[in-house]
């Protein structure tokens, strides 16, 4: 399904993936189309991981926001497979585009929401435009997710996995903190 998308996945096939009679999936859906969003919707909530990896208070902000980006990337990759048949099925599928963008949406809308959390007790300044800066922050490990398992971008070569998710810290915290 992973390659051909919704139309290549068979309902026997899911059926045995899922360890479940045909029919039984056909009692609870009505249609291929019922399975996969189902399946896209539960998969795709990664709101609880990444509020696990957010807490602490702003002296551990440093390490919160490493793991929160290493967090993130690793639900993404774990998710490759159900992440690529959203790509495909986008066009075909509003509502499958809207499950999959929910994956960076809910991410930066964590982060924000911790940032500003922060804003209020007086640990970043208040001009600071939290939400941009979230964005900032997950569209780097998005983006490096997309290149590696879409485009097929080899970016190991100029810096390791572990090497982003500290680097992009350091420097989000750098303009952060270093305002004037």
């Amino acid at each position: 399904m992973a390659q051909k998308g919704f139309k290549g996945a068979t309902t026997r096939k899911i059926s045995e993936l899922a360890g479940v009679n045909e029919v039984t999936i056909f009692r609870h859906f009505t249609n291929k189309k019922g399975i996969v969003v189902e399946l896209l919707s539960e998969m795709l909530d990664v709101r609880k991981p990444l509020e696990n990896s957010l807490q602490g208070d702003f002296g551990q902000l440093r390490e919160m926001l490493i793991d929160y980006g290493r967090t993130y990337y690793q639900l993404m990759v774990d998710r490759k497979e159900l992440i690529m048949i959203s790509l495909m099925e986008c066009d075909n599928y509003p509502e499958v585009c809207k499950l999959f963008s929910n994956l960076p949406l809910s991410a930066i809308e964590l982060l924000d929401i911790k940032l500003k959390g922060f804003q209020e007790q007086g640990h970043l300044p208040l001009s600071l435009n939290t939400w941009s800066v979230s964005a900032m922050f997950i569209s780097t490990f998005f983006h490096a997710f997309m290149a590696k398992y879409r485009l097929h971008i080899e970016f190991d070569l100029k810096v390791t996995e572990e090497e982003l998710f500290v680097e992009t810290t350091d420097i989000m915290l750098g303009g952060i903190l270093n305002r004037t």
